[in-house]
């Protein structure tokens, strides 16, 4: 997601990846590969979402999902 300046207002410009819904399914299984991978000062993004291996998944998911 890109935020621009025009006239003082800022502009809201569509991030690149489809929104996605958390089920809680989903973030059932996301809890499990971090607490597999060590926790969550030891998981990365890009481990979690290599373990996780569901396609529509992209990094920017689960950064956004571990500041839940």
């Amino acid at each position: 997601m890109k935020i621009s300046r025009k006239n003082g207002a800022r502009q809201y410009i569509k991030s690149e990846h489809p929104r996605l819904r958390w089920t809680p399914e989903l973030h059932e299984h996301f809890v499990e590969t971090v607490d597999r991978l060590g926790g969550k000062y030891k998981a990365t993004p890009r481990r979690i979402l290599q373990m996780m291996g569901v396609n529509e998944l992209k990094i920017s998911h689960i950064k956004s999902h571990l500041q839940v």
